[in-house]
């Protein structure tokens, strides 16, 4: 392992095994201020549900995805995924589809279409919930509710609790 604690307990002489500090004093001063700054309560709460709050995390999302955390990986096992998750995040699954004409697979109707599927999904989404779609529905629904009351105005109450022929 490249874990010099799990090295010592492998090899039992943990009783004896210094943990080195993982940072200088140095560096840990120089930072201290912006992890701080990056720990504020109004910061963290604006990721709370889960939302992103840049495309970086969305990247890293999908790397720890393809190589959760809590499985051990090695480096080699983090390179793919984060190749992969370069291309996902970049060009979305058409650009797996590339990869594996590039290495020689057979890409059958299903993956292709597949592929193709969630690529659409994943632009609607990023489409429903732009702002201007957000303003756009918003719109929408302040037009109805102005065309049912101009006909509630026009024809007064036409059914309801009560109310007979």
């Amino acid at each position: 392992s490249w874990c010099t604690w799990q090295q010592a307990a492998a090899t039992n002489t943990l009783p004896i095994y210094d943990h080195k500090p993982p940072m200088s004093t140095e560096i840990f001063n120089a930072i201290q201020k912006v992890y701080q700054d990056l720990t504020t309560e109004d910061l963290l709460s604006r990721c709370l549900g889960g939302y992103t709050q840049n495309s970086n995390e969305s990247f890293n999302s999908i790397v720890w995805t393809i190589a959760p955390k809590l499985i051990s990986s090695d480096k080699k096992i983090l390179d793919i995924a984060v190749d992969i998750a370069a291309i996902l995040f970049n060009e979305g699954f058409k650009g797996l589809l590339e990869v594996m004409a590039l290495l020689g697979l057979k890409i059958g109707y299903e993956t292709y279409n597949f592929c193709h599927e969630i690529d659409e999904h994943r632009v609607r989404a990023v489409e429903h919930s732009s702002a201007s779609r957000k303003e756009a529905r918003k719109e929408h629904v302040s037009a109805r509710k102005e065309t049912e009351e101009h006909n509630l105005n026009l024809e007064g109450i036409l059914y309801g609790p009560g109310i007979s022929e």
